[in-house]
């Protein structure tokens, strides 16, 4: 699993902790995305010398890729009462068959639920540890993900929570999940339920 790998080699390499602003280089406005999430934090372990342009890519590629998924699994299906978004393009393969198809969808995917009026954001935000070889290349990103939404539904309250890590990698230039340690907990009225996935 990638999430222990980046623990065991975090250990024996050099840290670099900055602070990003969410205004970085291709990173989306708030106005673009009303419910978005946002960087909490990047920790950057390095075997060699990782430019800032470099960190300021991975930093707005890992957001782009971890909001269009927000917009995919989460936004469309409360807003509509419908099925996600297309997520095959956000997920590498084996995992995508297992979102997409698979085992995973309940976890990762908020559907089934009814349409959800008065969204409101109560937090969004990944903290981001990434990983780069002697040759400054950034190979894989660990994001911890705090998402918590609320709203209403026939005048019930809706809220909807997934917290845990999304491992993410590089792929054509952009960014894509491969595996996730994830749980996810509904709440409509007074009925829970929770769904966890691991991959």
């Amino acid at each position: 699993m990638l999430v222990a790998g980046i623990a065991l080699l975090t250990g024996c390499s050099p840290r670099v902790s900055r602070a990003y602003s969410n205004h970085v280089t291709g990173a989306p406005e708030p106005s673009e995305r009303p419910i978005a999430i946002t960087g909490a934090g990047f920790d950057m372990e390095a075997a060699g010398n990782v430019s800032r342009a470099t960190s300021d890519a991975t930093w707005a590629g890992v957001l782009d890729t971890l909001n269009r998924y927000l917009d995919a699994a989460t936004l469309t299906p409360l807003s509509t009462g419908g099925p996600a978004g297309d997520l095959a393009p956000l997920f590498m393969s084996p995992a995508a068959d297992r979102v997409t198809k698979g085992p995973d969808r309940a976890a990762l995917i908020d559907e089934g639920l009814p349409v959800t009026d008065e969204l409101k954001l109560d937090a969004a935000v990944a903290t981001l540890t990434a990983l780069a070889g002697t040759d400054g290349v950034v190979s894989v990103v660990s994001a911890a993900l705090d998402l918590r939404l609320s709203g209403q539904a026939n005048g019930a309250p809706v809220k909807v929570s997934r917290a845990g890590d999304l491992v993410l990698l590089p792929d054509g230039g952009t960014w894509k999940i491969d595996g996730y340690d994830i749980r996810a907990t509904r709440t409509v009225g007074d009925a829970a339920t929770t769904t966890t996935a691991h991959r």
